[in-house]
């Protein structure tokens, strides 16, 4: 029964949701109808209905949660004895807070990885780059066009509501993120392999969790947005040096510059309150570069070793150069110095200065932004490539979210901070939400919550390669529920990442280790040396080693 089982759900993949009149995905497919009790989830999130389908296919309707909840399905397991921490052939694993997020089935697993069959998602909140700007996730269409990372022609193909899913934060090195929900695709680049990969977040999240892994995702070419053609009303470079100055006394002598910098809101704005109208943060390719030089010339800075920085009293004007700069294909970060105090000899009290936000770590693999020859020669152009480089993925919140397909050839777009992102699923169909073929880690950040247990008719085998194999029928009732007294974990991984983790939650479970015998300081910061004792705890109690406090780990420290 097993293998008919599994031999439906793979038989599936491939099929995708409906479509409305207008294009637009609908989440109704044939399962809801066809599973007595479930029709009404027909146009839901379908996961769960979707086995429960395939279960009652196969005689399976006491054998299996006939529900389209994943709470519900992992309460009847529990309530049935047959959860486990173990993967199962041909059972289901549980994804986010109480495994009420997703659910697949497994159908091969290893050491470190589960093969399953499942349904992918950008939170409604998050940007999308179009040719005139950032639009929500939620208010797109099919048909609206999108910017293609690669500088070429592209456009929505659908749209997917996804329902409710946890959504992470991936961070890279230059300080950029977006949000994405834990199956939404990426394509990456890992140092030492020649051709990308595309991959799930929580399959990024494991990747960036490993030491000494240093993954990237793809540069960005100079963003194309649509112009109208009215020429701008001042030109961009003179526009920049006035911007990028100390003062802008030199406008106020009643000439046609101070008349259209009135218009643009800027004449009688003081340097602390500065900005760049979105009018020449939109504008082509050849003016943003022109604008920039200007900024560059007057407030930018680059030393012997070609560091650049730009540094203003405003943290709009610099927020909106850091916006310039990666629209351009580059990176910069930016950071704010507050509190500080003069070092001049001649200030031998120390005066406060005032506050200044500093545009750093400037790079431009495709321009020279000064045009000042004494900067301008100082300049090397370098590859960016580092800098796209993430450094975190980390889980926020569980948020309604939806995700689209594109056009274009690379199957990429645009989300926040211009960070390339893939279209809507990894079989690189412009179809919508449906049944594929995944790869998930099976430790640490993004891992299955849990696994049940189905009583085929034939057996059921659970096997830990790393722990020599474990039958089904010993594991069934090794719940992942905390032990009697042990506080609920509290739902965030504890790892070693940049900036260090820091909590109660860090500090409640490094007191516990403290009170079993731990050498360890309870300090609520999660570093190097308390991964090191997780790591010793998790090899002494069989666990897998890699230094991340989650469910099983924390849950194993009370127990």
């Amino acid at each position: 029964m097993r293998d008919e089982f599994t031999a439906l759900l793979l038989g599936q993949v491939g099929q995708h949701e409906g479509r409305d009149p207008d294009g637009t995905w609908n989440n109704r497919q044939r399962y809801s109808t066809e599973t007595p009790g479930l029709e009404w989830s027909d146009g839901q999130p379908w996961c769960a209905t979707f086995e429960a389908w395939a279960a009652h296919r196969t005689g399976m309707d006491a054998l299996w949660p006939m529900t389209a909840s994943c709470l519900t399905a992992v309460a009847w397991w529990r309530n049935h004895n047959r959860w486990t921490d173990y993967p199962v052939l041909g059972g289901p694993f549980y994804l986010g807070p109480d495994g009420g997020s997703h659910t697949g089935v497994v159908v091969a697993y290893d050491a470190d990885t589960i093969q399953t069959v499942e349904g992918n998602a950008l939170p409604l909140h998050a940007g999308v780059l179009t040719p005139t700007g950032y639009r929500r996730m939620g208010d797109l269409r099919v048909g609206d066009p999108v910017v293609d990372p690669e500088g070429r022609p592209s456009q929505v193909t659908g749209v997917h509501p996804k329902g409710v899913r946890p959504v992470h934060r991936i961070t890279l090195q230059d300080g950029s993120a977006a949000e994405a929900c834990e199956e939404h695709l990426w394509q990456i680049g890992i140092d030492g392999r020649a051709r990308p990969r595309v991959v799930t977040t929580l399959e990024l999240a494991a990747l960036v969790s490993r030491p000494g892994s240093r993954v990237r995702v793809p540069l960005l070419e100079p963003v194309e947005y649509q112009q109208t053609g009215e020429p701008l009303p001042i030109d961009p470079y003179l526009l920049g040096l006035l911007l990028g100055a100390d003062d802008q006394d030199g406008t106020q002598d009643g000439s046609q510059v101070v008349e259209e910098l009135r218009a643009l809101g800027l004449a009688d704005v003081t340097a602390p309150h500065r900005f760049l109208p979105a009018r020449y943060r939109r504008a082509g390719v050849k003016d943003r570069l022109a604008l920039l030089q200007g900024l560059m010339d007057t407030g930018g800075t680059i030393d012997a070793r070609g560091r650049i920085e730009f540094t203003s009293a405003a943290e709009r004007l610099a927020r909106d150069v850091q916006e310039l700069v990666r629209s351009l294909g580059g990176r910069a970060a930016v950071n704010d110095a507050h509190d500080a105090h003069g070092t001049s000899p001649r200030q031998p009290d120390r005066a406060p200065a005032e506050a200044a936000y500093r545009v750093q770590n400037v790079d431009m693999p495709h321009f020279n932004p000064f045009r000042t020859s004494d900067k301008a020669e100082r300049f090397v152009p370098r590859n960016a490539a580092w800098a796209r480089r993430v450094v975190s993925v980390e889980y926020v919140r569980d948020e309604e979210v939806q995700c689209i397909a594109v056009s274009a050839p690379s199957r990429l777009f645009v989300t926040d901070d211009f960070i390339p992102t893939h279209n809507t699923n990894d079989s690189g169909s412009p179809e919508g939400d449906g049944v594929y073929l995944k790869s998930r880690p099976r430790r640490g950040p993004g891992s299955p919550y849990g696994y049940g247990v189905p009583a085929f008719p034939e057996g059921t085998v659970s096997a830990d390669p790393a722990l020599g194999g474990i039958p089904a029928a010993r594991t069934s009732a090794q719940a992942t529920t905390p032990p009697a007294g042990a506080p609920r974990w509290p739902g965030r991984y504890l790892k070693v990442q940049s900036p260090m983790l820091h909590g109660d939650d860090v500090l409640m479970w490094q007191r516990r280790m403290a009170a079993r015998g731990w050498s360890i300081s309870a300090d609520g910061w999660y570093g190097p040396a308390s991964a090191q004792v997780c790591r010793s705890f998790q090899q002494r109690h069989g666990l897998g080693v890699d230094g991340i406090v989650g469910p099983v780990t924390w849950n194993a420290a009370w127990s």
